[in-house]
């Protein structure tokens, strides 16, 4: 491996630092919800450490959780899916543009529909889309998935509202399907799974096969 000299180093650390903290205030400024950058931080060290050969995004959104799934990935392929037909082609300009090399697939879809039809098995999962539909994209994922996958979730606690027992009509569905996603993820005996106090909470399963 090439040594990279300090100068190299710092140029990339502020240059990333600017590029992302310029799509923060844009996203910001339009209110686009996007992944806290901790949360960022952790999908870029997971694909570091998993080094996956295929990673599934469901709920892309405009691409910023994209940029740090995408920058870890060496070899292998990384596929989007995202209902917001112009948040996803946001996201696909982005990523392409600072990857170029990297072998992306953005799709438009609803994720439930789309996975069944999906070719590839996926080693990295990360979910982040409709939160009272958590359960059921992972009960479609389970032929997608090999044995030693990592699945990771975000929003998991949900602004500590799962922990309540009083919930709104506006939070119920998101409430009851985040409740779910990890009674599947706790209870199947298929996952080995975490919790961690990253953003608004990130469930990370380890599948341990049917």
């Amino acid at each position: 491996m090439k040594k990279l000299e300090m100068a190299q180093i710092k140029e990339t650390y502020f240059s990333e630092k600017i590029l992302l903290s310029n799509f923060r205030k844009d996203a910001a400024a339009k209110k686009i919800p996007i992944i806290d950058e901790t949360v960022g931080r952790f999908l870029e060290g997971a694909c570091l450490i998993k080094n996956p050969e295929n990673i599934l995004e469901i709920g892309c959104g405009s691409g910023y959780s994209s940029y740090f799934l995408v920058k870890g990935l060496e070899n292998g392929s990384y596929t989007a899916i995202d209902l917001n037909g112009e948040r996803l082609k946001s996201a696909e300009i982005f990523v392409k543009s600072k990857f170029p090399d990297k072998n992306c697939i953005f799709l438009h879809g609803n994720a439930i529909n789309m996975i069944p039809s999906l070719k590839l098995r996926y080693d990295l999962v990360f979910i982040d889309a409709a939160k009272y539909e958590y359960a059921a994209y992972i009960k479609q994922l389970m032929s997608k998935i090999k044995k030693g996958s990592i699945i990771i979730a975000d929003n998991i606690f949900y602004k500590d509202k799962i922990f309540s027992t009083a919930v709104t009509k506006h939070d119920y569905r998101s409430v009851m399907g985040i409740r779910d996603y990890i009674n599947f993820v706790t209870g199947s005996g298929c996952f080995k799974t975490i919790f961690l106090d990253v953003g608004d909470g990130l469930s990370v399963s380890t599948f341990l096969g049917n």
